[in-house]
């Protein structure tokens, strides 16, 4: 049979009946140690507030730096509109392990003045003895051995702190001190080295940069020359010279010689329409019309000259008649005239046409020359192909030496430049804070007197649960049982009563007595007490036994059978504990007007001798007193299984003569001498073992 003890219960996730937690027992409890209550409060209250007025106040001074990408605005550089947004959580956590770099550490303190300062540097007032015996067990390094900075490392460290707040790019710089004015200097002094390490890094950039651009300038100047030798080499081998407008002289020729063949075609087709316009004006007759002819001084005396003819020969024909001679000569020379002005038309179209012969004449050698320097043309395009591409080359050098050039004289001016910015600004400097950041007075007080209200609140009811809770939950296997214990009984019998909760008043004095006669024989060990009446009530002298008990130690009344009067309860009892169908937590209760628990018989048959030993044995580690309450009907292997472990017993009977028949009974089984209550006298008597 397998018994489970109260830690299988409580690791079986058992909840503890709710009669087990006494809030007005704890609520007594409290109000009797009030005066540890309020004594810890005020020795709380006085300490802290002696320690609030006796320690050395500390003021911490807070510099705050806004993170953001500077531009020294430089010509030719592009300037970012919202520059500040490259910085990421990344990028500000980097900062901040640069304020705290051991680089800006080592300047801030020489800056500050740190070295020698009580404060900061342990070796300004000498070691200590105590340092000294830790330097010498090797517990602590010796200071003298250290750099000086390395001496104020630790400490500086410890007064400094530096994070950003969420979701910003603000960096706060928080110094302590003693000295009011040293913290706020010694923040104001991190964030300017801090500001001067950023610019010059810009600068160290610079320097780098300019010192590469320099290499990279030189060899570009170098291979620029070279590559426009190669071009002026090559048209001097080709013959591809450069005339005007940036072109070979052969395509320059080649460009004229079209010009002045279009030249050509032009005046010989002009030649060759005038020569025709005045041959067909002759055929009609009107010399004095054409262009050519009228504008010529001969035509144009010619012409002036037989206006005059016809004005005598108009003016004689008024007097002479056609045949006569004056009238014939005037006619004839009129007639010369107009054939002169013929030959002089005929003239200049025949001087027209030798033009437009000599312009065809001039078109062809054009045409031919043309052609030839087609050739030309066409023989050096490979040539030009090869000249194109080295020009390109030679150009794409230039490009990159003017962009190089431009990049290194940026560079040179950011180097040589005395107010590179940073990549941060200062938006609010420290000042000597008024106000100490250690000891928070009020805070400290009210939080030492809250916790010592606490702690001794929690020391009063951990005592009481402890001494009056319920059975703890970690029971072990059976021990070995305790040293034997004989038990006194009183002499006097309590008269029979109607059992219910309360006690009768007529078994006041024998459970008392019984129980001081159980705690004596204990002798401050665990002890079981068996109580056995006649029939199939004990009137409730087992629950009086066991209430006194319960004010001497945490103590358990179990019940083997229905003739012990118990408090009211319902649940499982014995017989299912013992046979497994319920647990410790489930099976034990709390007596509601004492600090008794007390285990019910159950319903059922009882899992046997083994079993009860069992589960006696792990109350007996629980409880300083179990109290085991049965009729006379007591089976012959459970008293055996009672007789490993009782310590004292006693009997309860009608009268004295069934007490001693029932004591020498259960004597006979083991147990030690029981003590007889009878009823007619109520006095306990004491019988001999």
């Amino acid at each position: 049979m397998r018994v489970e003890s109260p830690a299988q219960s409580r690791a079986a996730g058992q909840s503890t009946p709710e009669a087990e937690i006494d809030l007005g027992g704890i609520g007594h409890a409290l109000w009797t140690h009030r005066k540890w209550v309020i004594g810890a409060a005020v020795l709380a209250i006085a300490g802290s507030t002696v320690f609030v007025n006796v320690v050395k106040p500390r003021y911490t001074a807070e510099t705050r730096v806004l993170l953001e990408l500077q531009s020294s605005f430089m010509p030719g550089e592009d300037v970012k509109g919202d520059a500040a947004g490259t910085l990421d959580a990344e990028a500000v956590g980097s900062q901040i392990q640069l304020v705290t770099s051991r680089d800006v550490a080592r300047r801030a303190i020489k800056q500050i003045g740190l070295l020698g300062n009580s404060e900061f540097d342990p070796m300004s007032g000498g070691l200590g003895s105590l340092s000294r015996i830790l330097v010498l067990l090797g517990l602590k390094r010796d200071p003298s051995q250290m750099s000086p900075e390395d001496r104020v490392f630790e400490t500086y460290y410890d007064k400094l702190q530096v994070f950003s707040p969420t979701k910003t790019r603000v960096l706060n710089i928080e110094f302590s001190s003693h000295d009011p004015d040293l913290a706020a200097k010694a923040a104001n002094t991190i964030a300017g080295i801090y500001l001067d390490f950023q610019q010059d890094a810009k600068r160290a950039n610079a320097r780098s940069a300019a010192a590469s651009l320099g290499l990279i300038v030189g060899d570009l100047k170098g291979r620029v020359a070279m590559a426009e030798s190669k071009v002026e080499d090559f048209r001097a081998q080709t013959g591809l010279l450069v005339g005007t407008n940036n072109t070979t002289i052969t395509a320059q020729q080649l460009g004229e010689v079209n010009t002045e063949l279009a030249r050509a075609r032009t005046s010989q087709a002009d030649a060759q329409a005038k020569a025709k316009l005045i041959r067909d004006m002759l055929r009609q007759g009107r010399v004095s019309e054409i262009p050519d002819v009228a504008n010529n001084d001969l035509v144009r005396r010619i012409s002036e000259q037989r206006v005059t003819l016809k004005a005598q020969l108009a003016l004689e024909s008024r007097t002479l008649l056609p045949g006569h001679p004056r009238i014939k000569e005037l006619s004839a020379q009129l007639t010369d005239l107009d054939n002169e002005m013929r030959l002089a038309a005929d003239k200049a179209a025949r001087t027209l046409e030798n033009d437009a012969r000599i312009a065809g004449q001039r078109l062809q050698n054009l045409q031919a020359s043309l052609d030839q320097q087609k050739k030309v043309v066409g023989s050096l395009s490979a040539d030009e192909v090869k000249l194109r591409e080295l020009e390109r080359t030679a150009k794409s050098l230039k490009d990159d030496l003017e962009a190089a050039t431009t990049k290194y004289q940026q560079a040179l001016a950011r180097e040589n430049s005395k107010s590179t910015p940073a990549d941060a600004r200062v938006i609010s400097r420290a000042i000597a804070p008024q106000i100490p950041s250690f000891p928070k007075k009020l805070p400290i007080i009210g939080f030492s007197t809250l916790a010592a209200l606490f702690l001794s609140i929690a020391f009063v009811v951990a005592r009481e649960l402890l001494k009056d809770g319920p059975a703890p939950r970690a029971l072990a296997a059976p021990v070995a049982p305790p040293a034997e214990v004989v038990a006194e009984a009183a002499e006097e019998a309590p008269r029979r009563v109607v059992a219910n909760d309360a006690a009768p008043a007529a078994l006041l004095g024998p459970s008392q007595a019984f129980a001081q006669s159980a705690v004596d024989a204990a002798d401050g060990a665990p002890a079981l007490a068996l109580l056995v009446c006649e029939g199939d009530s004990d009137d409730g002298f087992a629950l009086a036994s066991a209430r006194a008990l319960a004010r001497r130690g945490r103590t358990i009344l179990v019940a083997l059978d229905e003739a012990a009067r118990m408090p009211q309860a319902s649940g499982p009892g014995l017989a299912e504990l013992l046979t497994g169908r319920a647990s410790f937590d489930e099976t034990i209760h709390r007596d509601q007007i004492s600090r008794l628990h007390f285990l019910a018989a159950g319903v059922g048959a009882h899992g046997g001798a083994d079993a009860l030993l069992s589960a006696l044995d792990a109350l007996l580690e629980a409880y300083d007193f179990v109290v085991v309450a049965a009729s006379s009907a007591l089976d012959v292997d459970d008293a055996f299984a009672l007789s490993q472990l009782a310590k004292c017993c006693a009997v309860y009977a009608s009268d004295a003569y069934s007490a001693a028949t029932l004591a020498d009974a259960l004597e006979k089984h083991g147990l030690p001498r029981p003590a007889i209550v009878g009823v007619q006298d109520a006095r306990l008597d004491q019988s001999a073992a």
